[in-house]
């Protein structure tokens, strides 16, 4: 596999895959405020990636998307015309969700601040995205870790380093670790 795409070929692990950090490729932000690395875009079910916010700026407008968004690191003060804006969000706050064509603007506090952004098309399946250190969890189709994380799958345990993601087949895994997961 590429390793512009961030999956690593030594990352296979039967019915997972491992996407890298390391190798994830930044693209600028439109407005310059930012960059942003693909992990996974399936255009039928899910996008995700990782931004950086380096300064103040609004979010694209993305019709037709429901939208997940999680601080990894850093904070920022998020705006729009609705609940749940006026938000402010650091590396432990929640997931928030919201339509893909609210107006948002973004505003980092102290420094840049590091962010998973979960979009999926309207009509797709529904996936959410929560928090979670150690334990079990059932359903996940990704596990990013926050920090270096261990996950168990299936009795194969995979390392992650902080900021890598393992994509899985909607399965169960125990997690020794902080991290962010996408499940169905």
């Amino acid at each position: 596999m590429e390793a512009r795409t961030g999956i690593d070929d030594h990352g296979q692990a039967g019915a997972c895959a491992i996407v890298r950090a390391a190798f994830l490729r930044p693209q600028p932000w439109v407005n310059g405020g930012g960059l942003t690395r693909v992990i996974v875009d399936r255009p039928d079910t899910l996008r995700l990636s990782l931004a950086t916010i380096s300064e103040a700026g609004p979010f694209s407008r993305i019709p037709g998307v429901a939208r997940q968004f999680a601080l990894v690191a850093g904070r920022v003060d998020l705006t729009g015309p609705q609940p749940p804006f006026p938000a402010v969000l650091d590396a432990l706050a929640p997931p928030l969700a919201f339509a893909g064509e609210v107006p948002v603007d973004a505003r980092p506090i102290g420094g840049p601040a590091l962010a998973l952004n979960l979009m999926v098309p309207l009509g797709a399946p529904p996936c959410r995205m929560w928090r979670q250190e150690g334990g079990f969890a059932d359903s996940v189709v990704a596990v990013f870790a926050c920090d270096p994380v261990e996950v168990d799958l299936a009795g194969q345990v995979i390392r992650l380093d902080a900021h890598d993601t393992l994509l899985v087949n909607a399965g169960s895994v125990a997690l020794s670790g902080r991290c962010l997961l996408i499940g169905q």
